[in-house]
C-alpha cells in the first residue's frame, strides 16, 4: 500500500506537462534558473519569457558575469522552441541592446557601451552561429545542456529549475560553498 501511495505523489498529474517543456513552463508564467540555490534564493542565470501577438517567442536572460562586486548583463534575443529545446541566435545587435548592472544598478549609458563593447569583442566568433539548449534529466535532476552549431566546445550541463516571479530567486553568487564553486 505505502508503494502505491509512493508512486501516485511521484506521477505527474493527468495533463501536467513534464518539466522539460519550455512551453508549458512559459505558459505557467514560469521563469528558468540555472544554477538555482534554494538556500540563499539565487541563480546564474534566470530568463523569462514573452510571446508577441505574432506568436514569436523572446528570451530575455539575466547572467551572473561577476560576483565581487556584483555583476550581471541582461539580454533579449528571439527564441525557438522545439519541446525541450530552445534555440537561438547569437546576434551581435541584441548584445549592442544589453544591459549591464553593478550591484544592481544599470550602468549610466557611456559606460554599458564600453562594457558590451568588450563583451562583443570576446563573443565575436560565436555570433551569428545557432545556439541551443537542451532540457533534460541527469541523475534524476533537471539539467540543461547546451551546444553551438559549428563548433566544437564542451560545455558543461547546468541544473536547472522552474521558479515563478513571485519565488524571491535574483541573479547572484550562491551561498551554498558547492553551488559556488560550479557556477563559475
Amino acid at each position: 500500500m505505502i508503494f502505491a501511495i509512493l508512486l501516485a505523489a511521484a506521477t505527474p498529474a493527468a495533463g501536467a506537462a513534464p518539466p522539460t517543456d519550455y512551453l508549458a513552463g512559459i505558459r505557467a508564467g514560469r521563469l528558468l534558473c540555472s544554477h538555482p540555490d534554494p538556500v540563499s534564493k539565487t541563480c546564474s542565470t534566470i530568463d523569462s519569457f514573452a510571446q508577441a501577438a505574432d506568436g514569436a517567442l523572446t528570451d530575455t536572460g539575466e547572467t551572473l558575469l561577476g560576483a565581487e562586486p556584483l555583476v550581471t548583463l541582461e539580454i533579449s534575443s528571439t527564441a525557438h522552441i522545439d519541446g525541450a529545446t530552445n534555440c537561438g541566435m547569437l546576434e551581435l545587435a541584441d548584445l549592442q541592446k544589453g544591459r549591464v548592472r553593478v550591484m544592481g544598478q544599470l550602468l549610466p549609458p557611456d559606460q554599458n557601451a564600453i562594457a558590451i563593447g568588450k563583451i562583443a569583442e570576446k563573443l565575436a566568433p560565436i555570433a551569428g552561429h545557432k545556439a541551443c539548449e537542451t532540457l533534460h534529466f541527469d541523475g534524476g535532476k533537471l539539467t540543461k545542456s547546451a551546444n553551438i552549431e559549428g563548433f566544437d566546445i564542451k560545455i558543461e550541463n547546468k541544473p536547472v529549475a522552474w521558479i515563478t516571479p513571485g519565488d524571491g530567486y535574483k541573479v547572484a553568487a550562491p551561498s551554498t560553498p558547492a553551488l559556488a564553486a560550479i557556477s563559475q
